[in-house]
């Protein structure tokens, strides 16, 4: 029995050796198929954010992304959207004064104070370099009274841009769960709001010198995009980790959500293809490690091509109104350079010139006249200004009825020759009917003096007949 019993033992070890050697490959096999699983939903890149997207604005195209439609918390990148709108609605040397209503922001170290007088310029730096809350519903404050009523305005503008799947709620990017957007949508944002001349210049200095006020001396404020001339990060557990400058990048914004979590949007050129890249929900650090991933997928995958070159004269001529010459030749602007997919031949790729309705003299040499427009597939992908290459006056008043002064001196030529004609013509009429009455009355006279000489002729000679 003893013997049965050890038997037994036993086998029960083998099968609990075999059970456990099967359940560790199982796991095993779980944890790889988990990895390969992640990596693959992110297109092989590994990333810490979990929506990310990367869009070209010459192929009006998405390069890459993973759940570039998914909603997530956009933190301060809300902040561009912002200063969009209020660069639409306000002078940037307009000077407001702050308000207690500005400043009741939650989570916030306030840097400006009540009463301070500030321009609106300055406080697009603040909102957008050092992402100050206060700055940033001010603004809105500024634009609409108050932040709901510019809410919006700012709803309404995403939805002009083409955002589908975002609504905001404030200003700020300040924590709502009625505020939300997706790596796809912030792509547009990011490229409408550099599109500002103003907003670009902010978003491309590293550092800026903000002027004293009436409460403040002069401040140097620091862009938290630290890729535009590299710096430092301090991670959680006190290391510091480096982060090199990309020339690429032009501008963006950075944001940290309530729940210390991560988010960024770029803009970069790269070959001269402009890129916008976003990622969302990753880590306060992360950011910029998933940033520098894209920007290197895109290097890899944009493949640039000259549709139209700078410089080119078109093949048609733009109409003039009101001009001192009714055409005038166009020239293109920039080059117009497209992201061409990969697989996609450049036969798909056609160019069509098409100039503006209403083109009134005068018109400037530079002067925008058109877009040279590009597609791709039929499909419209991107643009380029055509401008006039001569200066066009305003023309005469035969202009006003589309006759050129060229013309005009060809008409008036013509009807002075017709004129100078029918007056010659009028004063030889007048002198032959001159001479000729002249001829009429000296025959008349002759044929009257021949009477008196026959009627003398009879008396003298007393004839009777």
């Amino acid at each position: 029995m003893k013997k049965t019993n050890n038997s037994g033992k036993q086998v029960l070890k083998i099968i609990f050796v075999v059970l456990l050697a099967i359940a560790m490959i199982v796991l095993f096999c779980i944890g790889s198929f988990a990895y390969v699983f992640a990596a693959s939903e992110k297109n092989g890149i590994e990333l810490n954010a979990t929506g990310a997207a990367i869009y070209v604005d010459e192929s009006n195209s998405y390069l890459w992304e993973y759940q570039g439609d998914k909603q997530f918390d956009p933190a301060s990148t809300t902040k561009l959207l912002t200063c969009l709108v209020a660069a639409e609605h306000l002078k940037m040397s307009d000077k407001v004064t702050v308000t207690k209503k500005a400043l009741e922001v939650t989570d916030t170290v306030l840097f400006l104070q009540e009463g301070e007088e500030i321009t609106v310029k300055n406080l697009m730096y603040l909102a957008l370099m050092e992402s100050h809350n206060e700055a940033a519903k001010m603004l809105a404050i500024a634009v609409s009274g108050s932040e709901k009523k510019f809410a919006k305005l700012m709803n309404a503008k995403a939805k002009e841009i083409g955002c589908t799947n975002s609504k905001f709620k404030n200003s700020t990017g300040l924590r709502d769960p009625r505020n939300y957007s997706t790596a796809k949508d912030l792509c547009l944002i990011t490229e409408a709001a550099l599109s500002n001349k103003t907003i670009r210049k902010i978003c491309s200095k590293a550092k800026y010198k903000l002027p004293a006020t009436n409460v403040h001396e002069a401040k140097v404020l620091h862009n938290t995009n630290l890729f535009l001339k590299g710096g430092t990060l301090t991670n959680t557990d006190g290391t510091e980790t480096k982060v090199k400058a990309i020339s690429e990048i032009y501008g963006g914004k950075t944001g940290t959500t309530v729940k210390y979590k991560g988010t960024m949007t770029v803009a970069a050129k790269i070959e001269g293809v402009n890129v916008y890249i976003t990622v969302l929900n990753s880590t306060i650090n992360g950011k910029f490690s998933d940033i520098a991933k894209l920007i290197d997928y895109a290097k890899a995958n944009i493949n640039p091509y000259v549709a139209v070159e700078k410089g080119k004269i078109t093949d048609k001529k733009a109409t003039v109104k009101g001009g001192a010459f009714r055409k005038v030749s166009g020239e293109i602007k920039k080059d117009g350079v497209i992201n061409l997919p990969e697989g996609a031949s450049a036969a798909l790729v056609l160019v069509q010139e098409v100039f503006n309705e209403d083109i009134t003299a005068p018109v400037a040499k530079g002067d925008v006249i058109g877009k040279a427009v590009i597609y791709l597939a039929d499909e419209e992908v991107s643009s380029v200004d055509i401008i006039a290459t001569k200066d066009v006056p305003e023309g005469w008043i035969f202009s006003k009825v589309g006759i050129p002064n060229s013309a005009a001196i060809v008409i008036i030529v013509v009807l002075s020759v017709l004129l100078i004609f029918f007056i010659v013509i009028s004063i030889m009429r007048s002198v032959n009917k001159a001479k000729a009455r002249a001829r009429r009355k000296e025959r008349i006279k002759e044929i009257a003096l021949k009477q008196i000489e026959r009627e003398d002729d009879v008396d003298e000679r007393n004839w009777p007949y």
